[in-house]
Order: C-alpha cells, then sequence, then structure tokens
C-alpha cells in the first residue's frame, strides 16, 4: 500500500497493534477514528498459561471492537455498492468478510474466556481474531487506495486524451472551445493529484509528483500560444506552416510526456531510496521478503477464475516480477539469465490470462490452463530467487561498487588478499577507477590533464602486471607483492587526483555562470545596422554554448566519478544536467528571429550526442534526433 499520512475523511482508519511487552503481555491495541469521534480500546491479556492467572472479562472491550468492525464494514459496503470501480468491487466483499469474520471469532472468543478464563481455546481463538482484524483492515484499506489512484488516472487519462484535439485546431473560435473544455479538466487534474501528493510519505514519490505537475500548470500557457502561432499562421497564408506545427506538436509531446510521468508515480508504491548506497547483499535478501509477502495475495489471485484484472492480486504478481528482476539484477550467473528469462515468460503468460479475464473469458479452458502455468513457474520462480540468493550469501554477488569510494574499498580489498575469489569485483573495480580517471582527464587541460592520464596509465599498467602473475599461479611472489604495494599507493593517488579534478571543473565551470548567456542577450538585441552584427553574436553565440556545454558536462562527471552515494541526489544533477542544454539550445534557436543569417551551424557544431531538442533546433539542425 502507497504511504499515505492520512486517509479520507468518510473512510474509517482503522488500525491494531500487536506487542509482548516485558511481562510476557500481548498488548492488542485498537484504533477507529471517523471526522467526529474517536475510539481507543486497549485489551492486555496474558499469553503465558503456566502463570496460572485468570483472564479478565473482555467482553466489554470486545463489543467495543466490534462496533467499530461493524461500522467500518458498513462504510466499506456503501462504498462498494456506490462505486462504478469493477476492481473495487471484486476486491473489497472478500476484505469486509475477512474483517468481519475476525470480529466475530474475537466475540466468541470473549464468551470462552467468560465461562472459562482458564480457556486456552479461548486465548487462542481471541489472538486469532486480533490479528485476522490485523489483516483484514489492511487489504481492506489497500483495496480502496487503489481505487482511488484509479479515480485519479482517469481524470490524467482524460486530459492526456483531450490535449491531443489541439492538432486540428485551425480557426480561433476552435482554440477558445478547447481552452473552455481543457480548463475544468486541467483544474480537476491538477487538485487531485496535488492532494494526493500531500499524503504521501515517500518524499521522492511527493517531489516528482509536484515536479511534473508543476511542469504541466506551465506548459498549459505555452501550448495555447502555440496553437494560436498555428492559427495565426493559417489565417495569413500559411507561410512557415510546418514549424509552427512542429512547434505545437513539441509542446503537445512535452505536456503528455508529464502527464504520464504523473501516472506513473501515481502507480508506485515502494521506493528503494537506499538501494544505491547498501550492499547488494541486503538488497537482495529486501526483495526476496518482498516477494515471500507477495506470493499469497498473487496466488489468490491466480486461482480465483473471476478475478478481475488490475486488482490487488495482479499487482501483487507484478511486483513479484520487478523484484526478481532487481534480484537477477545483482547475481551472479547462471541465476541472473535463469531468472530474467523466468520473468519474461511470466511477464507475457500474466498480461495474456489479464486479457482473457477483461473479455470475460476467465473461465475458459484456455484461461484456467493459463492460471494453472503461471503458479507454477511462480513457485519455481521464488525457488530459483531463494537460491540465487543463497548463493550470493555464500559467494558474493561480483558487483563492482556504483561509487568512486565504493570502487576505491573494492579495490584495496582485493588488492589485500588476491587469492580469495571476489568473483572479479576487485578487478572491475579497478578497471572502473581508470576508466573514470580517464573520463575526467577529456575535460582537463595542461599539466593536470597529463598528469592524471600518466597515473591512470600507470595504475592500468601495475594492474595488467599484477593479473598476470596471479594467472601464472605468482599471486604471492615477493614481485607480485611490490606490485600490490605500487598499486595500493598509486590507487589512493588516483582518487585524489579525479577528486581534486572534479572540484577544481565544478569551480571553473561554475565562475560565472550567467555571463555568457547576457552577451548573447546584448548581441542579439544589436541594432540591425550595429557594426559587425553578424560576427559579434556568432562569437558569443560560441561562447555561450560552449561554455553551457562545459556545466552539463562538468555536471555529468560529478555523477559518473564523484562519491556521492545518494541516488536521488545524482538522478536529479543529471536531469538538471539534461534540461539545462535542451534550453541552451531552444534559446538559441529562438534567437535566429533576431539573426536570421546564422542557420544554425554553431548550436550543430555542439549538440551532444543523441541529445533531444525541440523541433525550433531541428528546424536548424536537420540531423538532430528528435524525441518520439
Amino acid at each position: 500500500m502507497p504511504a499515505r499520512r492520512g486517509l479520507y475523511s468518510y473512510f474509517i482508519t482503522f488500525n491494531l497493534t500487536l506487542q509482548i511487552n516485558e511481562n510476557n503481555e500481548l498488548i492488542i491495541e485498537v484504533n477507529t477514528e471517523t471526522a467526529t469521534e474517536e475510539v481507543s480500546v486497549l485489551v492486555v491479556l496474558h499469553e503465558a498459561s503456566e502463570d496460572g492467572s485468570a483472564m479478565p472479562d473482555l467482553s466489554g472491550q470486545i463489543s467495543a471492537v466490534n462496533a467499530a468492525v461493524q461500522n467500518l464494514v458498513k462504510v466499506g459496503r456503501d462504498t462498494t455498492n456506490s462505486s462504478k470501480d469493477a476492481v473495487l468491487k471484486q476486491d473489497m466483499p472478500p476484505a469486509l468478510v475477512k474483517v468481519e469474520a475476525a470480529s466475530n471469532g474475537l466475540l466468541e472468543a470473549s464468551v470462552m474466556l467468560r465461562d472459562d478464563p482458564y480457556s486456552m481455546p479461548g486465548r487462542k481463538t481471541l489472538i486469532d481474531g486480533a490479528r485476522g482484524i490485523l489483516g483484514g483492515t489492511a487489504q481492506l484499506l489497500l483495496v480502496f487506495d487503489q481505487a482511488e489512484v484509479r479515480k485519479i488516472l482517469r481524470r490524467c487519462q482524460g486530459v492526456l486524451d483531450y490535449i491531443c484535439v489541439a492538432e486540428v485546431i485551425e480557426v480561433m473560435g476552435d482554440l477558445v472551445t478547447f481552452v473552455k473544455n481543457l480548463t475544468p479538466g486541467m483544474t480537476g487534474m491538477a487538485n487531485m493529484v496535488s492532494a494526493r501528493a500531500k499524503e504521501l510519505t515517500f518524499q521522492v514519490h511527493r517531489e516528482l509528483l509536484e515536479k511534473h505537475l508543476d511542469s504541466v500548470k506551465n506548459t498549459v500557457p505555452l501550448l495555447v500560444s502555440a496553437i494560436k502561432i498555428t492559427v495565426t499562421t493559417i489565417s495569413q497564408g500559411g507561410q512557415g506552416l510546418a514549424e509552427a506545427k512542429e512547434n505545437r506538436n513539441y509542446v503537445i509531446r512535452k505536456m503528455s510526456y508529464d502527464i504520464r510521468e504523473i501516472m506513473r508515480v501515481l502507480q508506485l508504491t515502494t521506493y528503494d531510496e537506499d538501494d544505491w548506497a547498501m550492499v547488494d547483499l541486503t538488497v537482495l535478501k529486501k526483495a526476496q521478503d518482498n516477494i515471500t509477502n507477495q506470493m499469497a495475495r498473487a496466488t489468490e489471485w491466480l486461482t480465483d477464475p473471476n478475478a478481475a484484472p488490475g486488482g490487488i492480486g495482479e499487482s501483487a504478481l507484478h511486483q513479484i516480477l520487478a523484484d526478481a528482476k532487481k534480484v537477477a539484477d545483482r547475481v551472479n550467473e547462471p541465476y541472473a539469465g535463469r531468472i530474467k528469462q523466468a520473468v519474461e515468460d511470466l511477464t507475457e503468460l500474466t498480461d495474456k490470462l489479464a486479457d482473457l479475464r477483461a473479455n470475460g473469458q476467465g473461465n475458459t479452458p484456455e484461461a484456467l490452463q493459463l492460471s494453472h502455468a503461471i503458479n507454477a513457474k511462480l513457485n519455481a520462480l521464488q525457488k530459483l530467487v531463494d537460491d540465487a540468493v543463497q548463493d550470493a550469501v555464500k559467494n558474493g554477488t561480483g558487483k563492482p561498487a556504483s561509487t568512486l569510494t565504493g570502487k576505491m574499498d573494492q579495490a584495496q580489498a582485493w588488492l589485500a588478499n588476491p587469492s580469495v575469489n571476489d568473483k572479479g569485483v576487485g578487478k572491475k573495480a579497478i578497471e572502473g577507477l581508470v576508466a573514470e580517471g580517464r573520463r575526467v582527464a577529456q575535460n582537463l587541460s595542461g599539466p593536470e590533464k597529463r598528469e592524471l592520464e600518466q597515473l591512470c596509465n600507470n595504475v592500468d599498467s601495475l594492474y595488467k602486471q599484477l593479473d598476470a602473475l596471479i594467472r601464472k599461479g605468482q599471486g604471492n611472489s615477493p614481485e607480485a607483492q611490490a606490485i600490490r604495494q605500487q598499486l595500493a599507493m598509486k590507487l589512493q593517488q588516483l582518487q585524489q587526483k579525479i577528486e581534486k579534478a572534479l572540484a577544481n571543473q565544478v569551480v571553473d565551470s561554475f565562475m560565472d555562470p550567467t555571463g555568457p548567456l547576457a552577451q548573447l542577450d546584448r548581441a542579439a538585441k544589436a541594432p540591425a545596422d550595429a557594426p559587425n552584427r553578424q560576427q559579434t553574436y556568432e562569437s558569443k553565440a560560441h561562447i555561450f554554448l560552449k561554455h553551457s556545454k562545459q556545466m552539463t558536462d562538468t555536471a555529468h562527471a560529478v555523477t559518473e566519478a564523484g562519491s556521492c552515494p545518494d541516488k536521488k541526489i545524482v538522478g536529479e544533477l543529471n536531469a538538471t544536467a539534461n534540461e539545462l542544454m535542451i534550453l541552451v539550445l531552444t534559446i538559441l534557436a529562438s534567437m535566429e528571429e533576431a539573426v536570421p543569417l546564422f542557420k544554425g551551424k554553431i548550436i550543430y557544431a555542439h549538440v551532444p550526442k543523441d541529445t533531444q531538442v525541440p523541433p525550433a533546433v531541428k528546424l536548424l539542425c536537420p540531423s538532430v534526433s528528435l524525441p518520439a
């Protein structure tokens, strides 16, 4: 269930906590809360029967619990009856039955314990009932929460579908109608997404929703302006129509991308922000536990031929496949390949089964055979994952670290004892350090560049000498030991050189981030009859683009060779660098109006490989690829 700060004012929040205290007592705490009342019930019972203590009369407390459950069930049934969500209508009733049955078990236990305060069956029934309420309530709230998400998704999809209408608008009257119809849908979507973002406790999910929602809001006036330009161009004879339409379509694609990202984030239920910093074994065990916890729901969905696609059971199955893929990315062969193949097979079969059930064919022989096959393959996948994790615990994972510091630690550990089988981690770490050093050196110049390149060559040479000795069985010879000592020292020097070079590069690149832009702006706004206007503009454009590329290259270098363990920061830095380069190219393209003879030749000379740029730049640089 997605982490939420609160639930819905018309829906009861029902929490039950089980805990053993220092006196070996089982604490069962039940909290029910509505908009107008708050009830808190604490039931304490002795689980240790050997002390001979009699159970107190729990009738009053359990009656309060039962009343809360009945209220919860009533709200759940009312919600189910009034909802048009087919998945909720299917998933909610089993959860309600489970909660209600558990509550009846508590009532039965209270009667048994009232008649016999020493009754062990009564105690067991009481504990089972409490746990049943906990599990059933969690399932019930998850069903309701997912229904709320689907409601937001439908609104997003409606906006996504409607903005495509912009492509056929050719007169001003249609534009007015388009804006009038778009406004309420866009406002409703924004309000729903904003409210959802505030309820999430995963900060990264909240920030992603807010980021893409802000982008959508900022793009709306750009879309209206782009459509207006297209309409005006048509009314004035059509000169430049292709360019106007390209610009309009680009804005549509940009807005569509942000809405699709909102829809993607809305459906996320976990965020392993610490995966980067955690060692692989921790990530593997976490994924293994997630698979185990999701198996029951996935199996329940598979064995119910009337289960609709898109419910919590199918979601659990897809989550299992996602966690299995995470395991495959971190374990050794042959497990990695087998798990990836199993995930691919299961994904294909699951999609086919979901299609059959969506078309009302869940009880056909084909669907029943599919569900049976998926169930068997899913159990086999779980065993394969368990075996892979066990192998990783025993033999290691053979994966190099993501950060400079992590690679350094792995390299030094291997040099300290190269005879230990580390699955090649130490060697890969050294190779990675050398590669990152050479990558950083590409952005340097003068003595600093030569020193770093020479140090990389020295490390590479020593590493190859040591590796050759190890292959000959001479890894512990005096010569090998001397090389290991030299290599360890050189690696430390390399790390220091890389970090110092990056620090200097950051200072140089961001010393005056806006100066070249200001100079370009003045050159573009110069009077048409200003002396050497064209040459001055081209010179300033060269400087601006070169400086911008230097800043983005530095940002990417820091993410690749830096020591930051925070995946979120690294991701944001990379994304910001990419956005900056697109803005830079957009600025130059827009300034073409001021200096029409420029024709993008400087842009073409500096466009990074695989950069996705706006249509305005594409018009100047035909060889640059546009986003799909």
